[in-house]
């Protein structure tokens, strides 16, 4: 698990791999960069609009995790 996953779940309560997703989406949907730039707080506040995007995939059925 990476430091970003770690964040994730404690910011989120989220498990690991929706962590996972939420990690990817903060990296490619939010930041369109990579993660070791931002501060902590906006971090957090990534993750939980990640985690908000990811419950708004699958409600839209745009979201099929890799097998």
């Amino acid at each position: 698990m990476t430091f970003y996953q770690e964040l994730i779940i404690k910011a989120t309560a989220t498990n690991r791999r929706d962590a996972e997703y939420i990690e990817d989406i903060m990296r490619n949907d939010i930041f369109h960069s990579t993660l070791d730039w931002q501060a902590r707080v906006q971090l957090v506040r990534a993750a939980k609009e990640a985690a908000g995007l990811l419950a708004e995939y699958r409600a839209a059925g745009l979201f099929t995790p890799a097998s």
